[in-house]
């Protein structure tokens, strides 16, 4: 794919991935599943998806490199690190580096880790497979 294109395929998948998180949080609340799974899986790809916006060179090692970033995340949580910082439980800061730990919550990141490899390798193979008959 060209730079470019592939910037913008991946700015796309970041928007729906965004929105999906979006609806998981603001509207599926009694949906515990999705909203204590759901939202997990998903953010790792939405993370590499505007990652990828902005390179088109990457290593292969970085959905790991962005699960590591999500499990560092989730330690943090373990130690009330936004408490440690002063910020109420409520607060935009809190919210965004989070509060409460979870060891769903890590599987959930590798599971999203393991979602990116699946998609980039469905992805190289049909771009492989489209090259081969032209």
């Amino acid at each position: 794919m060209q730079p470019r294109k592939n910037a913008i395929c991946y700015g796309i998948a970041a928007l729906v991935l965004f929105l999906i998180e979006f609806v998981i949080g603001k509207w599926l609340n009694d949906w515990h599943f999705v909203r204590s799974y759901m939202g997990d899986v998903l953010v790792i790809p939405l993370l590499y998806c505007i990652v990828r916006i902005f390179t088109n060179k990457l290593p292969r090692t970085m959905p790991l490199i962005i699960c590591a970033i999500g499990v560092v995340t989730e330690i943090t949580q373990y130690f009330k690190l936004y408490a440690i910082l002063g910020f109420e439980k409520t607060s935009l800061p809190a919210i965004l580096l989070g509060t409460s730990f979870s060891w769903y919550d890590m599987i959930c990141y590798v599971a999203g880790t393991v979602l990116i490899y699946l998609a980039e390798w469905l992805i190289f193979a049909a771009i492989s497979k489209r090259n081969e008959t032209d």
